[in-house]
């Protein structure tokens, strides 16, 4: 009898010192006087939901915007307090006015993604600093113009894959998986950009250690990609101790050597291209080399950045133009002319589709690949809301913003649910409000491959338009659900579109 009290004793202890422990942060931002939501569980905060997979953590987050109208509000990932900061003025003061204290992004770990590790992304200090630096220097118009070009030649050989298609379908129409189409694109166009090299992506079945299986490794939708990243993003000290990446270790090795090879065969022959790889070896060798061989983790970044958010924003847009044909008709116009005016879709013709590029931006402020954007604080700054709301950071302390949320709110859009590029008019009001289109991030942690994203968004879409029409596919998953096995924003299903000549 006394071993089962004194069992039960002991039982009861540790049952209520594991619960202090798991709940030790839940009065965290009440104590600071900042609003939070209800509904903190143990051990996961407000993120159960992400955690089992019923929404993605960008989703959760739209939904603590939409619980308050306060300039910030504390919630809980897992156990770790973060801050989301609602009122544009506060975004303005954590990514550009207050850059120093908020330069820092949650990194990943180095020896379990070797190279995503040093993508400008994850990478912080000096480290970011350098890597940033290779991706700017490399975005000059003329290699921009190189961009296009390559673009240009790759989507021929994209109508040909699908008129391929038609041939084996009839020519009434064919049902496409948007994002697969504009992926096995996007591997061509930077499979090229960075190595001079055919992707091996215009075919039905994708050969083994070929680019796109490599990329589909990383940022395939499925449970254990997803339990991988939310691992990643929300537990990092796990990360060191279960040893798990965003990209399994075939992945690294696989690209590391293709690098190498390519690197060698240019050297044995003494080739020279103007190319990514080419900037790449030549940046470094001008910074003497300081961090060592990391001429593969450059390319790497330099071929994520150019493939899943491109793809994204293509299937996107063309879901989106299936469902407004007078938008696409516009948008036809427009490319039409300009392919009379300069007898191609070249590089000047791209930097004058206006219209097209309004259509961009309205795809993305509907669906911004990643609709988190999180900071870490790195010095003491105290933060003040035109509310009176005030708290004080310290080092190490989490902070968010909702890309999604503030572009579906309703106090800085009109109608935001609504498909509408006028909004980027140049002289829109709403276009010249500062920091309220955060696909792309903002200030010095901009994505710095904006331009070649836009750029190859550009070539892709005006050359479907040009050869076929955009219709809806009764493929289609809808209503529209924001799949939660995956840390970007995709839709259950993907999105489906039915191609017709034009």
């Amino acid at each position: 009898m006394t071993w089962t009290v004194n069992f039960l004793i002991t039982l009861g202890l540790i049952l209520i010192i594991t619960y202090k422990y798991l709940t030790r942060n839940h009065n965290y931002w009440k104590d600071r006087g900042i609003p939070t939501i209800l509904g903190a569980l143990p051990a996961f905060g407000h993120m159960l939901e992400v955690f089992v997979l019923r929404k993605n953590a960008s989703t959760k987050l739209h939904e603590i915007y939409k619980a308050s109208k306060a300039s910030m509000v504390g919630f809980l990932d897992m156990e770790k307090p973060v801050l989301l900061v609602r009122h544009l003025e506060l975004v303005k003061t954590v990514m550009l006015a207050e850059f120093n204290s908020f330069s820092e992004h949650p990194p990943l770990d180095p020896e379990a993604d070797p190279l995503l590790a040093m993508d400008p992304f994850f990478a912080n200090g000096e480290t970011w600093k350098h890597t940033r630096g290779v991706f700017t220097s490399a975005f000059s118009s003329k290699k921009l113009k190189f961009i296009a070009t390559v673009a240009r030649d790759e989507c021929e050989k994209l109508v040909n894959f699908i008129n391929g298609k038609f041939a084996e379908n009839g020519d009434s129409g064919i049902d496409v998986n948007a994002k697969i189409m504009f992926s096995k694109f996007t591997t061509q166009v930077v499979a090229n950009v960075i190595f001079g090299v055919d992707g091996n992506a215009l075919v039905d079945v994708d050969p083994p250690e070929s680019f796109r299986k490599m990329m589909d490794a990383i940022f395939e939708v499925k449970v254990s990609s997803a339990i991988r990243q939310n691992i990643i993003l929300s537990v990092p000290f796990l990360t060191k101790v279960l040893k798990v990446g965003f990209g399994p270790s075939w992945v690294y090795d696989a690209f590391t050597k293709t690098t190498d090879e390519i690197r060698q065969v240019r050297k044995n022959q003494s080739i020279t291209r103007e190319d990514f790889l080419q900037h790449i070896i030549e940046y470094e060798v001008n910074n003497d080399n300081k961090y060592g061989d990391i001429v593969a983790a450059h390319a790497f970044s330099f071929f994520v950045e150019g493939y899943e958010t491109s793809s994204m924003t293509l299937s996107a847009m063309a879901y989106l133009l299936s469902k407004h044909p007078e938008i696409q008709e516009k948008m036809r116009k427009e490319v039409q002319e300009l392919v009379e005016k300069y007898g191609e879709i070249c590089y000047d013709a791209v930097n004058e589709m206006n219209y097209v590029e309004m259509v961009i931006l309205e795809t993305l402020r509907l669906f911004p690949p990643l609709g988190k954007l999180q900071k870490v604080c790195s010095k003491e700054i105290t933060l003040e809301g035109s509310d009176g709301l005030r708290c004080t950071l310290n080092s190490g302390d989490y902070v968010c913003v909702s890309a999604a949320g503030i572009h579906r709110d309703p106090e800085i859009w009109s109608n935001p649910d609504e498909f509408n590029p006028e909004r980027f008019k140049k002289d829109s009001d709403e276009k010249l409000r500062k920091f309220a289109f955060l696909a792309f991030g903002d200030g010095p942690r901009m994505c710095p491959g904006k331009r070649m994203g836009i750029t190859q968004v550009k070539v892709a879409i005006a050359t479907i338009l040009m050869n076929y029409v955009i219709k809806p596919s009764e493929k289609m998953v809808e209503p529209l659900e924001i799949d939660p096995r995956y840390f970007l924003n995709t839709v259950v299903g993907g999105f489906w579109i039915k191609l017709e000549h034009l």
